[in-house]
């Protein structure tokens, strides 16, 4: 019994140290209040393995001093871990200094014993074929029992009221330590009564430390937390799917049922429906879906991403689908806003800008029509009237070219047409088309005078830029211009006359 006792508190001792060293080491801040703790329940079980294995009365005496002594430096690091791990305010800090010189002198008082023998005595009893000996506690003694016992009710109290004060994620962790405190106060409360030879409750200190160690720095509340984002992720408005290893779905919020249809908790049909609905999806990269849903088009962003244990191996992903219709849609007039002419509602110069920066040169025709005489209409019958005027050039324009063209008012009653898919053979049509847009324009409707246009034509195969293809139908709308309006010339017979 002996041995196994005093094997079970040297492995305790090297549990405390091994703790302790880890704790110091601890990137949390309260790390070192745990080490603390831990290097001072070394002192007690250490004093209690030499009164056990000792059967010398000198050897003995020195163990329980050991143990007292340090039971009160046990106390002192309790007293600052409570400090940290409870978050005590500045102002009650100051109430550790009249413990702290309660232990102080208590130590003091039990060193005296050496002197005046007022604390304890030690007497020898045989247990177990072999001599102890057990304490004969007197009046000091019982003064370091009352200090040492009240400091632990303080902190047991305080323990108690962040339990019931804190909010359940936190006050689970403040009640396992409260219960592990009293669970051994009591232990060693027992063995202070039983008077046996072998103080047992030293198995309930290396319990609480351990419990102390891995509650304060790596305990986090897994089921609360798995229960809290569960209801978290269920209320969020965006769809989430979880995946297991196999990308098997295993589990989806309210907004990824509604989204798929999942009747009764048959999360695997989310695979499936999910990639009709989406495609394949790919870690990492949010991307925008659109799908139309009845009469409307809905607008998605989704983003997987996948997830890891700490040694790197993958256990999983989860997918979000998040409806951005109506940011889609405000975006869209917004940008609409920007790149159209609001008179005309064709394109403004903004928009043309942006139209050739993306434009293949070589398939693309380019259209420069100029209102003839515009300035006229505007003196004789007012800007109401010439802006009806450039109103019904825009639509002309629109009406008389394809849908897949682009009008542009880049400014005043300068319009641009650009004609993609386009080459020199459908030199007819185009011939046919501007001869069409006269025909309209030069017949007044109602309060809207009768107009023409002037118009240049370019190829974007004799261009190298865009720049350089508005100068070329610059060019030609001049030729026309100077022709006697009303008409169209050709970049391309220009360069052919010239030549």
């Amino acid at each position: 019994m002996r041995a196994a006792f005093f094997i079970i508190f040297s492995a305790l001792v090297v549990t405390f140290g091994i703790c302790a060293s880890k704790a110091v080491r601890s990137p949390k801040s309260i790390g070192r209040a745990v080490g603390l703790l831990l290097c001072a329940l070394i002192p007690p079980v250490i004093g209690n393995a030499i009164i056990i294995i000792s059967g010398d009365k000198t050897l003995s005496t020195v163990g329980y001093y050991i143990y007292f002594l340090g039971m009160n430096c046990t106390m002192l690091a309790l007293i600052f871990f409570t400090d940290a791990y409870c978050m005590i305010s500045k102002k009650r800090k100051m109430l550790k200094i009249p413990f702290l010189l309660l232990l102080a002198a208590d130590s003091v008082q039990l060193l005296c014993n050496l002197k005046w023998g007022h604390a304890f005595e030690t007497e020898a009893i045989a247990a177990g074929g072999y001599t102890y000996y057990r304490l004969i506690p007197l009046l000091g003694q019982t003064v370091h029992r009352v200090i040492d016992y009240g400091i632990l009710a303080i902190i047991i109290g305080i323990f108690f009221m962040k339990t019931v004060n804190s909010p359940r994620i936190n006050s689970e962790r403040y009640s396992v330590i409260l219960i592990t405190m009293i669970v051994t106060a009591a232990w060693e409360t027992f063995y202070i009564f039983s008077r046996t030879p072998i103080d047992r409750s030293m198995i309930g200190f290396g319990f609480f430390g351990v419990m102390v160690y891995y509650f304060a720095l790596h305990y986090r509340p897994m089921r609360l937390l798995d229960s809290m984002l569960s209801h978290i992720a269920s209320g969020l408005p965006e769809a989430l799917y979880f995946f297991d290893s196999l990308d098997q779905c295993i589990w989806a919020n309210q907004s990824g049922i509604d989204l798929v249809g999942i009747e009764n908790e048959d999360y695997e049909v989310a695979t499936v429906r999910l990639r009709k609905l989406f495609g394949a999806f790919e870690t990492g990269e949010a991307k925008q879906h659109e799908i139309r849903q009845g009469d409307e088009v809905r607008s998605y962003v989704v983003e997987k991403h996948e997830v890891k244990d700490d040694h790197g191996h993958l256990t999983g992903s989860f997918l979000s689908v998040r409806d951005n219709t109506a940011e889609q849609m405000t975006l869209r007039a917004e940008i609409y806003k920007a790149t159209h002419d609001p008179l005309t509602d064709v394109y403004n110069r903004a928009g043309y800008n942006l139209l050739m920066s993306k434009m293949e040169l070589w398939k693309t025709i380019m259209l420069l029509v100029d209102g003839d005489c515009f300035k006229s209409v505007n003196d004789t019958y007012g800007h109401e009237i010439g802006d009806k005027v450039l109103q019904k050039i825009a639509n002309t324009l629109k009406y008389c070219f394809r849908s897949e063209d682009y009008v542009c008012r880049i400014g005043g009653d300068e319009f641009v047409v650009l004609m993609l898919h386009s080459d020199s053979a459908q030199k007819e049509l185009i011939m046919n088309r501007v001869a069409k847009v006269n025909q309209i324009l030069n017949t007044g409707e109602g309060e809207i005078p009768p107009v023409t246009v002037s118009v240049g034509i370019a190829h974007g195969q004799d261009a190298s830029y865009p720049e350089q293809l508005f100068e070329h139908a610059d060019r030609a709308l001049y030729e026309t211009k100077k022709n006697g309006k009303k008409g169209y010339t050709f970049y391309e017979d220009l360069v052919s006359k010239t030549e």
